[in-house]
């Protein structure tokens, strides 16, 4: 019954006269805690304070309740999730009936999410049932669902004597006053007065433990509520908050902290939102500062360039600037970047998921190879993170070996494949040194794979929990996992030893869940333990927590409920940012759901309360595109404006510094070399003006000349190494492919990764047969077809049904031989086979029948005569090829080459070169294989020297072109 109080004087007295223990500090956060213990101990005249006792309102109620039932086993976010997990598996569902298998991870949070809302709030299943009865179709199904799932939910949770916040609430409250008394006064012994600051709301269960602290005898407590009712816009959404204290008997006191009493809120919180006109406030205009920018990016740098100007020009201690965001995740990887690069200490909370964790995905990676027996994908996930390169596995021979033999998966399968693979080349009859090193690339491939599924062989039986749990900390004993993380960079240290850490705690729930559901000695295979590991490391987040008084401080906004600073900034100020859309949350029911206009009366208050926390200077920035989406500047931002001028600043205001290297080194670009010249530069920044003139003039030649002949347009220098000019010479003077001229052509840096470098990419392995080995097997098969056709003396043209029926054999024989010869799977290969050898085993229904077909009928005198005719040095020539030449020259180019297939017409002394080509990327049964030329100089030459001074005539079967071309003695 008293009228008013000033709660700082108040607290800085007990603070002052060394009791402080007395106080009993309620806060909404562990970062309000974290904060204000700094700022009491930081306002003693000793720096040092005893007793002190600030608690979260979550903290106070478990320590209470376990100080009356003696323990309290509280689950963790992460196995509530699990276990939530584990009810809807077994519930009978309608309106989720889809999801026999798996509930979908982002559906599972979302209602796990509703669930723990539910019982903050104190409603029941019961109540939910209740609740459900009132709605119709899909709606009652829906919440019927959620209703079974929480019922059995909380089943699982009482059976294993496991607690939420919403259960400890509900069992605290449900306690007798004379034993939530006792526990009280064991507990905090000293308190008299209890201080309940910076909450925004609370729910009916805290509003209920708050009144029964409020009635201990002996105890005074306050409730810092700020709540405006003449402002509805604002504060609507505490009016039952507010009713329940007055019904409770609380009295409304007037707090005349100067905090409170400041004119800047008095008219924030009475006028923000109001549609009356308001005189706009001038006496702030020193104060506050709008910072407008072109897109996110430019707003990151403006922020940054003004914290360093009040850091360097008016001596602002970093830890004393905040800069928050609603949607901090917009800016996160923005902030780290420019930060960082304008050398600005900072402290950025933002919360990581754990399953994008690299030595978390790591270690789930390598036990997924087992799940899926070896899938390749696995594999090269597993072993390209880095923690396991104590292994010595060979991934890039993995890869290249599953690309050569078509291996996928199966751990059987790869062993057998690549010992055939070695057995074929061994009893190959050439000898080289591509031969040797392939069969030991091989042998080197099994032993890797040996050596894995040694590793992982003990988690290849069910295991019990225990027996789980132990084998993984095996595992990363055996794999100096903790020694691994501490080789990462400096600067992702610490995230990851927290992150593993995180890991280790979730193994040692999840099995411990698992006992109390299941039993000790149940057994689970593995995919079992991944699919509990998967699911709770997706809902699992983790941060690097911040370096008290370290840096600027960069969080959200709900993030700084009650905390203060000097200076503040609140940046992203846009529709859709802050305030953020409304998406009414589907899983809630009936008189449960929230409304939009809820949404934007709290998104409203949240801005409220951020312009409570600056006490100097504040600043509010918004960008006007997102990439090429021009973004709308928030309603809120267009509220303040209507009550306050404001300076607005933006990138012109900064033109005159420079506020990095990267600054600097973009200012000496565009500067003259008298003016490089005249700066001194200090020697901490590394930079050499001789180098940086000498870079300018470099990128200047290239700007004005791009095709001039000079050492920095691509074009060598005379003054080069005798070794170099040798190197170029044999270069220069070797063969080259039509291929390789193309790449030249197109591109001459790709040309000298591939061909001089020697650097190849390695696609990744398929099982089926691709369309260039389809094109290379009919080449193979057309080859060995048509020399014994020769050795017969069989022309297809016009020839009887009985040399046909010789032809089909031989043809169909070779193609069987070398199809079977590539050892592909069948399952997936059968469909390409039966397109070469005959669909439904009719040869007649097959692209090679049709082949010999189009030859029978394929008139012009034109007989076949060569086949694959190589000129110059060609890889992997087959011994009976014929090469008639050791190269082409091309003016001073020397060429290679292979020619499919020469025709010749004796009587008209013409000939008709042949390229096999197939119609599309994978050939139909209709397909026929048609020649067409499509490199015709490569081509020329080669007729050339094969009838000199004679009409060549280069066609294609299918009538699209034929040249005529008439050979010179210089051509």
């Amino acid at each position: 019954n008293i009228a008013q109080i000033d709660l700082d004087f108040f607290v800085n007295e007990k603070l002052s006269e060394g009791e402080i223990d007395q106080i009993l500090f309620i806060v909404p956060t562990k970062r309000k805690v974290r904060y204000f213990t700094r700022e009491l101990i930081s306002l003693s005249r000793t720096k040092a304070v005893y007793g002190l006792k600030i608690e979260t309102i979550g903290s106070f109620a478990e320590k209470m309740l376990e100080e009356v039932e003696g323990s309290i086993n509280s689950i963790s976010e992460e196995a509530a999730i699990l276990m939530l997990n584990h009810s809807f598996n077994k519930a009978k569902l309608k309106y989720f009936s889809q999801y026999k298998e798996q509930i979908p991870f982002g559906t599972l949070e979302r209602i796990k999410n509703v669930i723990s809302e539910y019982k903050r709030h104190g409603i029941t299943p019961e109540r939910l049932k209740e609740e459900a009865e009132n709605l119709s179709g899909g709606e009652k199904l829906k919440a019927l669902d959620i209703e079974n799932v929480f019922a059995s939910y909380q089943e699982s949770l009482s059976g294993n004597n496991l607690k939420e916040i919403g259960d400890i609430y509900l069992s605290l409250n449900k306690i007798e006053k004379k034993v939530f008394d006792e526990a009280f006064s064991f507990l905090y012994p000293e308190a008299k007065y209890v201080l309940i600051n910076g909450f925004d709301e609370f729910t009916a269960p805290e509003v209920e433990i708050i009144n029964s602290t409020a009635g201990i005898e002996g105890i005074q407590l306050f409730v810092s509520l700020d709540y405006y009712k003449y402002n509805p816009t604002v504060f609507s959404h505490l009016n039952s908050c507010h009713d329940r204290f007055i019904e409770k008997g609380f009295k409304e006191v007037k707090d005349l902290s100067p905090a409170t009493q400041s004119k800047f809120l008095n008219i924030v919180r009475e006028n923000l939102s109001f549609k009356t006109p308001h005189k706009k406030e001038k006496s702030f205009l020193d104060s506050i500062t709008q910072i407008k920018a072109s897109k996110r990016e430019e707003e990151i740098e403006l922020i940054a360039k003004e914290i360093k100007q009040l850091i360097l020009n008016e001596k602002v201690k970093p830890e004393k600037i905040c800069v928050v965001f609603n949607l901090i995740e917009n800016y996160s990887p923005i902030i780290r970047d420019r930060f960082n690069v304008y050398g600005i200490p900072f402290n950025l909370t933002d919360r990581f998921s754990l399953s994008t964790s690299p030595p978390v995905k790591t270690l789930i990676g390598l036990l997924e190879i087992l799940e899926n027996d070896f899938y390749y994908k696995n594999i090269f996930r597993a072993f390209s993170t880095g923690f396991l390169e104590d292994l010595g596995i060979d991934i890039s021979n993995l890869l290249k070996t599953s690309v050569d033999l078509k291996i996928v998966s199966g751990f059987d399968n790869w062993i057998s494949r690549i010992q055939l693979a070695i057995s074929e080349h061994a009893f190959e009859e050439y000898e080289s040194n591509l031969k040797a090193e392939r069969i030991e690339n091989y042998k080197a491939a099994i032993n890797d794979l040996k050596k894995i599924n040694t590793l992982l062989r003990s988690f290849s039986t069910k295991l019990t929990p225990d027996e789980f749990r132990e084998n993984i900390l095996l595992l990363i004993s055996e794999l100096n996992f903790p020694v691994n993380l501490l080789k990462s960079a400096l600067e992702i240290i610490e995230s990851d030893v927290i992150a593993f850490n995180a890991f280790l705690k979730i193994l040692e729930e999840i099995t411990d869940l698992l006992k109390l559901e299941f039993g000790k000695d149940k057994k689970f295979a593995l995919h079992f333990y991944l699919k509990q590991l998967r699911t709770t490391a997706a809902f699992t987040r983790y941060n690097v927590p911040e370096k008290p008084g370290y840096g600027v401080q960069i969080t959200s906004l709900n993030e700084i409920r009650g905390l203060e600073f000097d200076y503040l900034f609140i940046g992203g100020l846009n529709d859709g940012d802050f305030p953020t859309r409304f998406t009414p949350e589907i899983f809630f029911s009936g008189s449960f759901a929230r409304e939009e206009i809820q949404h934007q009366v709290e998104q409203r208050y949240l801005f409220y309360q951020a312009l409570c926390t600056w006490k100097k200077k504040l600043y509010l920035s918004f960008p006007e595109f997102d990439d090429k989406r021009e973004l709308v500047q928030s309603s809120f931002l267009q509220d303040f404006n209507s009550l306050f001028e404001s300076k607005i600043i933006n990138r012109d205001h900064f033109r005159e510094n420079v506020y990095s290297k990267e600054e600097l080194l973009e200012l000496l670009g565009r500067i003259s070399p008298e003016q490089r010249k005249e700066l001194k530069l200090s020697s901490e920044l590394n930079i050499d003006i001789n180098d940086v003139n000498r870079a300018i003039e470099i990128d200047k030649k290239r700007l004005e000349n791009p095709f001039g002949e000079s050492d920095h347009t691509g074009y060598i220098p005379e003054d080069i190494s005798d070794e170099l000019r040798h190197k170029l010479k044999e270069i220069s003077e070797g063969e080259f492919s039509a291929t390789q001229l193309e790449n030249f052509a197109k591109c001459p840096y790709k040309y000298f990764v591939e061909n001089i470098l020697k650097l190849e990419t390695t696609a990744e392995p398929v099982e089926e047969l691709e369309a260039f080995e389809y094109g290379s097997l009919i080449h193979a098969i057309l080859y060995e077809f048509y020399i014994q056709m020769k050795e017969k003396g069989i022309i297809l043209f016009n020839c009887s049904d009985k040399d046909f029926k010789t032809a089909e054999d031989i043809l169909f024989k070779i193609a069987v031989k070398k199809f079977d010869e590539l050892n592909l799977n069948p399952e997936l290969s059968f469909y390409e086979r039966e397109k070469l050898i005959g669909i439904n085993g009719r040869p007649t229904q097959s692209l090679l029948y049709k082949f010999l077909e189009d030859e029978r009928n394929n008139d012009g005198g034109y007989v076949p005569s060569f086949f694959e005719l190589s000129f110059g040095k060609v890889k992997h020539e087959a011994k009976s090829s014929k090469k008639f030449r050791e190269s082409v020259d091309a003016g001073k180019i020397k060429l290679r080459g292979k020619i499919d297939r020469i025709d010749i017409n004796e009587e008209e002394k013409t000939l008709k070169v042949i390229d096999y080509k197939l119609s599309g990327a994978k050939p139909s049964s209709e397909d026929l294989l048609r020649g067409i030329s499509l490199q015709l100089p490569l081509y020329l030459f080669a007729a050339k020297e094969l009838i000199s001074k004679e009409l060549g005539r280069v066609y294609d079967p299918a009538g699209a072109q034929i040249f005529s071309l008439k050979f010179n003695e210089d051509d």
